[in-house]
């Protein structure tokens, strides 16, 4: 098993649960990714970065694990998705999503670290979404 692939499926599909972000984003544009959208809204979840610290019991691998989730959504006035998408995303991955074949044992709370109004390229706001977990699977 790819830790990484689970935690970032078990985002995504939190994500995708939302109503709100339902509601705004096409399913199609939550995805994992490292480019900015070309069509907005969209959500882009970064590569995850996985640092090995160790074993546990019963031949269990314990990692931690962190990502970045951006969410940009157009500010052109034609809907409220700027101003609803950020906090939506930042409220839903307040607790830990259900991951397939992983546990999470610590489930820090999602940080923001940038928010971006100012629509200096493309009319898009920006919000930027820090996750950080500690997680064990069988090996």
């Amino acid at each position: 098993m790819i830790p990484v692939d689970a935690f970032q499926t078990g985002v995504r599909a939190a994500l995708l649960a939302d109503p709100m972000i339902a509601q705004h984003v096409a399913p199609d544009q939550v995805r994992m990714g490292s480019v900015r959208p070309a069509q907005l809204p969209a959500i882009i979840i970064s590569p995850t970065r996985a640092n090995i610290l160790g074993r546990a019991s019963g031949g269990q691998i314990v990692a931690e694990v962190s990502l970045l989730v951006s969410v940009y959504a157009s500010n052109t006035g034609e809907d409220d998705a700027d101003l609803t998408l950020g906090p939506s995303a930042f409220t839903t991955l307040m607790d830990a999503p259900t991951m397939h074949g992983l546990v999470v044992d610590q489930w820090e709370r999602p940080s923001i670290i940038m928010h971006d109004q100012a629509a200096a390229v493309g009319n898009a706001s920006q919000d930027i979404i820090s996750l950080r977990a500690v997680i064990r699977w069988h090996d």
